[in-house]
């Protein structure tokens, strides 16, 4: 198997994979003959590199057929024939954790950036903020431009821990979504939990406060990675935390008894995001 290494010469980036198929690529890419190394780096993850540009273009060509079937025998007898072991792991950049990505091409990282903005904003000039962003029961619809607002209550947080609570969570189980499933994926996850969860609070809601989070997405990723990442073909890719789900159910039981928690938000975004994990679950192919 291949080991992860820090080689100064290997500075030119073929692609990002799941931590299996980066090593599996790597030992295939040097059984023709490219030098290939993959690096960790320090938003977690598996890059593969090259020596040269030349090299990068070839690496390119067969990642489209190791994209097509990365589980060949062809590609796992590679693995063997380099005769190594998968023996330490070595990260690029800081030398210690850190828990969130800054990859600013990210969908991620998008959503993180915009609910930090908005969080500041908020501390500057809480009102305009709550008021311009958030959503509440006598909200009006009155023009087309209006329905922003069924979008924007997910950048709204209230406090420190509603906003770092939401962030860890959204960055613990969107960014293995979207290395593995992709951009596009995310993005239609995060646009179809935010619309539906905002619409369903704002619909069942009595009270006249203001309501805002990242929670209802949150709930409904929870949903989607406990069914999705049961698929066999993940290969242990796209891991959802065991008793996650449950508790998180728990949760939302316990919401209803307390005050001021966006629950319907938080009901809606899980069982959309259970129908939509199902919905993969059962796809012949899913990407």
């Amino acid at each position: 198997m291949a080991e992860f290494e820090i080689v100064d010469d290997y500075t030119f980036e073929v692609c990002l994979l799941p931590r299996e198929r980066a090593l599996s690529f790597c030992d295939y890419l040097n059984s023709k003959n490219i030098r290939a190394k993959v690096k960790r780096k320090a938003s977690g993850h598996f890059a593969v590199f090259v020596t040269s540009s030349l090299d990068c273009q070839k690496a390119k060509q067969l990642l489209l057929e190791f994209g097509d079937s990365p589980y060949d025998r062809v590609f796992n007898k590679s693995s063997w024939e380099q005769g190594k072991t998968d023996s330490r792991t070595k990260e690029i950049g800081t030398g210690f954790h850190i828990p969130f990505s800054f990859d600013l091409s990210s969908i991620t990282t998008i959503v993180e950036i915009i609910c930090v903005v908005i969080y500041l904003g908020s501390l500057l000039n809480y009102e305009f903020i709550i008021g311009t962003f958030a959503l509440s029961r006598l909200e009006s619809f009155d023009n087309v431009f209006s329905y922003y607002k069924l979008l924007s209550p997910t950048f709204v947080h209230f406090s420190i821990m509603h906003i770092a609570f939401n962030l860890v969570m959204w960055e613990a189980l969107a960014r293995p979504i979207e290395i593995v499933l992709k951009k596009k994926k995310l993005f239609t996850l995060f646009i179809a939990l935010a619309l539906i969860s905002n619409v369903c609070q704002y619909s069942l809601l009595n009270e006249n406060g203001y309501f805002g989070g990242l929670s209802g997405v949150v709930y409904g990723v929870i949903g989607y990675a406990a069914l999705v990442s049961k698929r066999e073909d993940l290969s242990g890719s796209l891991i959802m935390p065991r008793g996650l789900l449950t508790v998180s159910v728990v949760f939302i039981l316990i919401g209803f008894f307390l005050g001021g928690i966006a629950n319907f938000c938080h009901l809606s975004g899980l069982i959309l995001g259970l129908i939509l994990g199902y919905t993969d679950l059962k796809r012949k192919k899913l990407y």
